[in-house]
């Protein structure tokens, strides 16, 4: 019998919406509407896959959880651009959970 090989695989959560809303002290708001995908991928995750062994795997709502906290807790200026939004969520992944690499 031959053995499979898992070349690559992500997993993540997807559909999180967020809203940011920041109000400026003249009287007019700027609003962030996003609908985010997260997906984590790293060598270590093989294992979840051929063993069963999930114990490196980041749960689903921790990940929802980690997008509306950075959503709250960052400066303004790090949620209103998109891409500048998306980095941050993924350095804050790669950096908390070393066995994500992407």
């Amino acid at each position: 019998m031959e053995n499979s090989v898992i070349k690559s695989q992500a997993y993540g959560k997807d559909l999180v919406r967020v809203v940011r809303v920041v109000r400026h002290p003249d009287g007019w708001q700027e609003i962030a509407d996003y609908t985010v995908r997260c997906l984590l991928s790293g060598e270590e995750f093989g294992p979840s896959y051929t063993k069963g062994d999930n114990k490196l795997v980041v749960a689903t709502d921790s990940q929802k959880n980690t997008v509306f906290y950075l959503a709250k807790t960052l400066p303004a200026e790090k949620v209103m651009v998109p891409e500048v939004f998306a980095t941050e969520i993924a350095s804050f992944m790669v950096n908390k959970y070393a066995h994500v690499t992407t």
